[in-house]
């Protein structure tokens, strides 16, 4: 009974979820990195963490990519699973997670050798971070088109709150200056302490003797 399991589609949906998740809290992460919403936080523990999570991501999305060329039942090939428009199930959903994929690639690979690369390395940085942007309302659509339960009550939670989150954190970071947050608690008085008159008026006269 349990050969009968479609053990090939749970593993292709679930590491497609996790990919998608993994992408979304890779996001998140580098917003609260930007606008330091976590004064209390360390930044190089949240970049850290920030490029962990988007290694992880990129993973994922390769075990999904073998589980869909190993699926029995879609029969997809290499060029159905790297060339967009070229599946006959599902086109535009397969295309939207296809062009996904390829926009996370430059920013993993730009973030290995800024170091190298000097001045010109922080700002191939930031150009790919924008790619990014662009990669999860697509990485998204392809999930909600593609996925046979990606309209059940759970998952349609879960891409709510993610969403709810992310817009949340792009509206903070456009109206928030970056390390708004980090400077007030710099700027932040540490207490004023007031000088004794009495100590004032015998320090004056030991000075005047």
């Amino acid at each position: 009974m349990s050969s009968n399991l479609p053990w090939m589609w749970f593993a292709m949906r679930a590491s497609g979820i996790t990919a998608w998740t993994l992408l979304s809290a890779t996001i998140m992460w580098g917003l609260l990195l930007r606008t330091r919403l976590l004064p209390a936080a360390s930044p190089m523990r949240l970049m850290g963490l920030h490029k962990y999570l988007g290694s992880l991501a990129l993973l994922t999305l390769g075990i999904h990519l073998v589980t869909v060329l190993l699926d029995p039942t879609l029969h997809f090939t290499w060029v159905n699973a790297l060339v967009p428009f070229t599946a006959s199930w599902k086109p535009l959903a397969l295309a939207a997670g296809i062009i996904a994929a390829y926009l996370m690639v430059p920013v993993q690979l730009v973030a290995r050798v800024r170091a190298r690369m000097g001045k010109a390395g922080a700002t191939w940085f930031n150009r790919t971070h924008l790619i990014a942007y662009a990669a999860w309302p697509l990485a998204t659509a392809h999930y909600v088109m593609a996925g046979t339960d990606a309209l059940v009550p759970a998952s349609l939670m879960l891409i709510a709150s993610v969403t709810l989150i992310i817009v949340l954190l792009l509206t903070a970071r456009g109206w928030i200056p970056r390390g708004y947050f980090a400077k007030r608690e710099t700027r932040r008085p540490v207490g004023v302490v007031k000088e004794d008159p009495a100590k004032k008026e015998l320090v004056g006269a030991g000075s005047a003797n």
